[in-house]
């Protein structure tokens, strides 16, 4: 059989390549010579010039290919020859060794179905300091997989970072400038804020100047096709570029081209500025525009929208933090993986919907678009040629700013920025009071879409659809209910009762975007409650991002997509469980993908926000059901940090659905970048979690059995939950809230302030937390209640009702504080951060203290608490109830007694914080008594707790980044 020459491999894969990508047809090359500047007589593998990219050398050599990657590293830092681009990321691929022996007939198709390694090296700038991607092994994938690779190559994000930096100095100059004149001109700012439905102020000049930016940036993109006249063309005869001249010019485009969503907006706030101020702006924005083309910057992904997002005035209260595009680009190849399309039929693609009601400036809708059209070109497609009708017809976006929608429609028409399309469905919905709206007064954004409506005629509502000519062709929208092929969305995250915002001042902050007024926002919630409806997975206490739920399973179709960013505490909170029961009945193949991070910042897929998320997804099934939904959850290490590296975590995630409970998440060979686990009991809260033995292990409790890793046998203990045995306490608001009730008294009878030394009190309580004074299980109270004028007789109902002197933790600082529960000196109230309870028999109180702070009990706790930020768990008054606890009730008087004269030998010794259980030889002890010396554990259970104590002390969401952390390579396992 002959042997296929590596040069004559290349030829056949170039082939194959050129139908992958339809701009590759005539910018890819193989096999040639005089390709670079400085090594002209040097044959290239293969080489792609990505169309406004970067260049991409491809090095290739047959199994075991000893000096491919070598020969892939010595081209970075070169030059192409003529196009004089740099070289800054090259690809080693290696051949499967039985492709050299494949007869020539079958290559082609040996080719298609093969299977390669491959890797990427990336040129930092210095010849010594280059970079692999993946860091060590190899991705293994097929042509299609390679193609995505080479596609994704071509973006520099070393020019991204750079862009970053020299678009917000633009921006920041071109704004001073403007507020600076502003101060004799004020009319001008209220007239460019009122077009953003801003308050005037830095930050709304910020955001003008940034979408002004960018149509400068996009007139620079498209100059030269549709005999539009670049920037120097339309210079005065002194070389002098006027606000006149650029304005006239966009108008042109917009009567007789296209680009109104990038256009309509930048000439409403260029207008009202004065022409001596505009010159300046003028000179800044076009230095910033050639910069940015000058190092290929404008065709990265939304650049603009990364400036953009961090300028919105009102991102405290409506939360719309910016989905990172890695974020974005994982949420969205997990969604349109699991969609079942003929992805060559252009028919097919064209008829998908997909829908994001809190679009921002489009990161979601633009990553599920380049998901779409990555299939088609795959699969032989042109997406240029479906790109109108994708934009006109199947990508749905909404939001309450007006510049967010325009960006967002700018943004996915800059896929194929020269091509025209008419009316796109992205539009600005109406928020707030609408008296000039007739039959809707009040409008609460996308939320309004939960109604039964289906059909929006514009002009009736206040929606403004973003168009892409001046045509007014559709006046309507359609939106049906279980319509939609994909909902995918990063909702906001605000709550009416959100206490930053209390403390602001600010009152029902879900509405307080847009300066709305007082009222105005009463009558906003009280709209969104009379939508509520049983089946409705909304709760104040859980946000707004709760209704955008019911929004999304309303208005996905049967076999349908829902793909959302929510906070960690969708997976245990108990505001969430609606939501989560909601997902439970109506979901199948439920994803839950969650970081386990120690690094503030580091578990959540958006900028800019310290606060722990997860991404979800699911599938509408096509009939309701009581079945239980088996939930997969992910747990990376790690956020993805690029775009290509997120598609390869979803390559590997999208694999783990075999019979396998548990497993790993894999770049490539030799990388695990996370793990996933199995639940076919539904929503159980493993997210976050970097050891799945921990998760097995804990999953066991509430069964009432104990599972350790190493041994077979699975242990029985007596387990119950803590409200089965012990009444909860009273409510800390009920104690001291100054809100009126309904009968006019403030809702608590108590004043609350600290005891001081050696004082005795009437009604003491242990309020908050001190970790120097927690250290023991008897704990003394820090506070006292000073009662009310007038209010006696409540406070001496409380007392008799209340009091006690068993406490819980329900804002457990695992890094700091060593108690999950305590006993109380003497009896009194629970406070702010601690839950009273009441046992059923007063004898109850020690075993269940020694049980909560054992190493089960606080793992226990952590695994039942929701764990939204590094280091810290947290159970509110409504779930403590229902922590797994031990069952006293099944202990014999014998061991009762047992209990309590070790808890009267031992309460004195001092605890360490939890996560130093691994450490702590008291908490150790109880573990030895409770598990042997009450329960007849044989004694094998503990090595195994010590291996089990070791690793959860080790996880990121216990020692929050500590450095208590324990080294686990310091220790025999």
């Amino acid at each position: 059989m002959s042997t296929n020459s590596e040069q004559h491999l290349n030829l056949i894969l170039s082939s194959v390549l050129r139908s992958k990508h339809p701009c590759w047809k005539n910018d890819l090359s193989s096999e040639k010579t005089g390709i670079l500047a400085e090594s002209a007589g040097l044959r290239q593998d293969i080489v792609v010039v990505h169309p406004n990219g970067l260049p991409v050398i491809i090095e290739t050599e047959i199994e075991p290919a000893r000096t491919v990657e070598l020969d892939a590293r010595s081209r970075l830092g070169k030059t192409l020859k003529d196009a004089g681009n740099k070289i800054e990321q090259s690809i080693s691929v290696c051949y499967p060794r039985y492709l050299a022996t494949v007869s020539q007939n079958d290559l082609n198709e040996a080719i298609l179905s093969a299977k390669f390694k491959f890797c990427v090296h990336y040129d930092k700038g210095n010849v010594y300091k280059n970079s692999r991607w993946p860091e060590k092994g190899w991705i293994i994938g097929d042509i299609d997989e390679l193609a995505a690779c080479i596609e994704h190559t071509g973006l520099s994000e070393s020019k991204m970072a750079y862009g970053m930096e020299i678009l917000e100095k633009g921006i920041s100059e071109s704004a001073y400038h403007l507020r600076r004149n502003g101060k004799v001109a004020k009319d001008m700012l209220e007239k460019i804020a009122k077009k953003l439905n801003q308050k005037d102020g830095i930050q709304t000049s910020r955001m003008a100047m940034a979408i002004l930016a960018n149509a400068f940036v996009f007139h620079a993109s498209i100059a030269g096709t549709h005999q539009i006249k670049s920037f120097e063309e339309l210079k005065n005869s002194y070389g002098t570029l006027l606000k006149s001249s650029i304005l006239d010019e966009w108008r042109h485009i917009l009567n007789n081209v296209n680009y109104w969503p990038v256009l309509k907006i930048a000439i409403e706030i260029f207008s009202p500025i004065r022409d001596d101020v505009s010159n300046t702006i003028i000179n800044k924005l076009t230095g910033v525009t050639y910069q940015l083309i000058s190092i290929g910057a404008t065709s990265q992904h939304d650049l603009s929208g990364r400036m953009f997002q961090r300028l919105i005035t009102d991102r405290k209260f409506l939360a719309t933090y910016y989905t990172l595009p890695s974020s974005a680009a994982l949420l969205a190849e997990l969604a349109v993986s699991r969609m079942r399309r003929d992805w060559g039929s252009a028919k097919d693609v064209t008829s998908l919907r997909v829908a994001d009601f809190a679009c921002g400036t489009g990161a979601l809708l633009n990553a599920a678009y380049s998901a779409i059209s990555s299939r088609y070109r795959r699969s032989g497609g042109d997406d240029s040629e479906i790109h109108a009708e994708i934009l006109e017809n199947t990508l749905v976006g909404c939001d309450i700013m007006p510049a967010a929608t325009h960006l967002t429609a700018s943004i996915i028409s800059s896929a194929h920025p020269a091509l025209p399309f008419k009316s796109t469905q992205i539009v600005t919905l109406p928020y707030g009071e609408r008296s000039d709206v007739s039959g809707h007064p009040i409008s609460i954004g996308a939320l309004d879409l939960i109604e039964d409506v289906e059909v929006f005629p514009i002009f009736k509502t206040g929606m403004d659809r973003i168009r892409g000519d001046k045509e007014k062709n559709k006046e309507n929208i359609s939106l049906p209910h279980k319509s939609f092929d994909l909902v995918i969305m990063n909702p906001p995250f605000t709550r009416p009762t959100n206490s930053e915002a209390e403390s602001a001042g600010v009152p029902i902050p879900s509405f307080a975007g847009f300066s709305t007024e007082i009222e105005e926002r009463r009558q906003m919630s009280k709209k969104l409650k009379n939508m509520k409806r049983p089946d409705m997975a909304g709760h104040g206490n859980a946000g707004l991002a709760s209704n955008f739920i019911d929004l999304a399973k309303i208005k996905v179709k049967k076999g349908g997509v829902v793909a959302l960013i929510l906070p960690a505490t969708f997976v245990s909170g108990d505001s969430w469980l609606a939501a989560r029961k909601l997902f439970e009945l109506l979901f199948t193949n439920i994803l839950i993908v969650s970081i386990a991070n120690s690094k503030s910042g580091k578990t959540s897929f958006s900028a800019d926000t310290s606060i722990g998320e997860v991404l979800v997804v699911g599938t509408r099934k096509r009939e309701e059901s009581n079945n239980q939904s088996e939930v997969t959850y992910i747990n990376l290490k790690n956020r993805p940090e690029s775009i290509l590296e997120a598609i390869a975590v979803a390559k590997s995630i999208t694999g783990c659905e075999g019979d396998n409970v548990t497993g790993s998440i894999r770049i490539g060979t030799d990388i695990e970048f996370g793990n996933y686990y199995k639940s076919n009991v539904g929503i159980i809260g493993a997210n976050g979690i970097e050891d799945t033995e921990i998760i097995s292990t804990l999953m066991k409790i509430p069964e009432k059995k104990l599972k350790v890793p190493r041994i077979d046998e699975v242990f029985d203990i007596p387990i119950t939950e803590l409200g089965s045995i012990a009444d909860r306490g009273v409510y800390y608001r009920d104690l001291y809230g100054r809100e009126t009730t309904k009968g006019g008294m403030p809702r608590g009878p108590f004043d609350v302030e600290k005891i001081n030394d050696n004082e005795t009190v009437y009604y003491p309580i242990l309020w908050a937390h001190d970790a120097k004074r927690e250290t023991k299980l008897i704990v003394k109270p820090d506070r006292k209640g000073i009662v009310r004028r007038g209010h006696e007789s409540r406070a001496n109902k409380l007392w008799d009702q209340y009091k006690g002197t068993l406490c819980f933790n329900n804002d457990f600082g695992l890094g700091s504080q060593p108690l999950a529960a305590c006993m109380i000196s003497t009896p009194s109230f629970s406070g702010l951060a601690w839950t009273g309870f009441k046992s059923h028999n007063e004898k109850f109180d020690v075993p269940i203290i020694l049980w909560a702070n054992s190493t089960i009990g606080i793992m226990t706790f952590w695994w039942k608490g929701s764990r939204q930020q590094g280091g810290r768990a947290r159970l509110s008054i409504k779930n403590l109830p229902s922590l797994p606890i031990l069952d006293v009730r099944k202990l014999s008087i014998q061991q009762l007694e047992k209990i309590k004269k070790f808890f009267d030998e031992k309460f004195t010794n001092d605890l360490l914080p939890a996560n130093e259980a691994y450490r702590d030889n008291f908490r150790q002890e109880i573990d030895k008594f409770l598990l042997m010396d009450i329960l007849s554990l044989p004694e094998v259970v503990l090595e195994s707790l010590k291996l089990l104590r070791l690793k959860w002390c080790s996880e990121p969401s216990v020692h929050g980044g500590k450095s208590t952390n324990p080294l686990v390579t310091q220790y025999q396992m």
